[in-house]
């Protein structure tokens, strides 16, 4: 049966109409997140080198974009948010970030200490710090790799808490710069079980606003 031909038209119309709409709601999009990849730059002072590499950094930015509001999306029992990673890759972030200045203990160290009255089947499961206000907010140990005096500060953090009912910053940089004498070497990495050490001897730490980092 022969098709008339104003219907056929009319239905290649309608194809280019929608594929035009699709084009230009994809063309807003991009240009959306063109904004935003600039803005973002600005925030954190972000320059690449040449134009190349610029195409290429949004389009990972665009990629790490779209999984975080997917992400979000689905409800889950926390958020992510855009930070100065957002142009990296998952690959490129473990390479130069992760374990970032971390030194594995060669043994362990033998301890007498024991809890006492202690029932394991009335301890819970699992303990969120944040829900008693025993943690402070995210720091960035920038490209040092000193992930241990960090570790260990925010540990310390929270144990002041707990003991004292004050939640307080304290300083990383204490640890960088003078615990140097063990494994502990700065930026170079070190052990958090040194770091403890340190402030034990030390009889402590100073402040974030005292020693910033």
């Amino acid at each position: 049966m022969a098709i008339p031909k104003a219907l056929i038209l009319g239905i290649l119309g309608c194809v280019c109409f929608c594929s035009s709409v699709l084009a230009a709601r994809e063309l807003s999009d991009d240009l959306s997140m063109v904004t935003r990849h600039e803005s973002w730059m600005v925030q954190y002072g972000r320059v690449y080198k040449d134009d190349a590499e610029k195409v290429q950094r949004f389009g990972v930015f665009k990629a790490n974009v779209g999984f975080i509001e997917l992400f979000n999306a689905k409800n889950h029992k926390f958020y992510l948010g855009i930070n100065q990673f957002a142009d990296v890759t998952n690959e490129e972030f473990k390479a130069t970030k992760a374990n970032k200045g971390y030194k594995p203990s060669m043994g362990r160290m033998p301890t007498r200490f024991r809890y006492e009255n202690v029932s394991f089947d009335a301890l819970p499961a699992t303990v969120d710090w944040r829900t008693k206000g025993a943690v402070t907010p995210i720091k960035d140990q920038g490209q040092c790799g000193c992930c241990w005096a960090f570790s260990a500060v925010a540990a310390t953090e929270g144990v002041v808490k707990l003991k004292t009912g004050k939640l307080i910053s304290l300083s990383e940089q204490e640890l960088v710069d003078c615990d140097v004498h063990g494994e502990d070497q700065g930026c170079e990495g070190g052990l958090m079980d040194d770091a403890f050490k340190f402030i034990i001897k030390n009889g402590g730490l100073t402040t974030e606003s005292n020693y910033p980092y």
